[in-house]
């Protein structure tokens, strides 16, 4: 028998899911652990004779399910503190960009600075590569390895030394190639 109950969230029965986890939110990648939410109840019991045919998974792990409660229970002020900081590096980013040449603006969400680096006339990967690398030392995502040629991939969410370092290495390159 389906259930015709409506949650609070205004989802209700039928063919729709959420797989989601803390991991990256809360920093707690080591505790492994995500979870499902199905509306249809034959899909949620497909989903879950599937991993315990796959996998022999039934239950998950009791350290990852009590830092799950924990992470949605008790970090709301840390979530906030780190959305700020996140949000301060993204900014710094932006800055150098612009200074750069490039007017980037940073995400709504998120700590991956996705930059188009195509007003300067860098279409192609592998220049901007062999500058990065041979010229700085580091290597930086480049964007075809996403189908996005002519982009580039910089991690913020890190330190925000890390991250200033970082963007000013983008920035010391790309004037070396326009």
């Amino acid at each position: 028998m389906r259930s015709t109950r409506t949650w609070r969230t205004g989802f209700g029965p039928g063919r729709w899911a959420v797989v989601t986890s803390a991991s990256k939110s809360f920093n707690i990648p080591a505790l492994t652990g995500s979870y499902g939410i199905i509306g249809d109840p034959e899909a949620h019991a497909a989903y879950l004779r599937r991993l315990k045919d796959a996998d022999g998974l039934s239950s998950p792990a009791v350290l990852s399910l009590v830092g799950h409660i924990a992470a949605y229970r008790e970090g709301e002020g840390w979530l906030d503190a780190l959305r700020a900081y996140v949000a301060g590096n993204l900014e710094m980013a932006a800055e150098k960009l612009r200074a750069a040449g490039l007017n980037w603006q940073s995400p709504q969400a998120g700590y991956l600075a996705w930059i188009d680096l195509r007003p300067l006339g860098i279409v192609a990967d592998e220049p901007l590569q062999r500058e990065l690398i041979d010229g700085e030392k580091v290597a930086i995502m480049p964007g075809g390895a996403y189908g996005a040629p002519g982009f580039v991939r910089l991690n913020v969410g890190c330190p925000r030394a890390k991250a200033e370092a970082g963007a000013d290495v983008l920035v010391r390159a790309l004037s070396r190639l326009t």
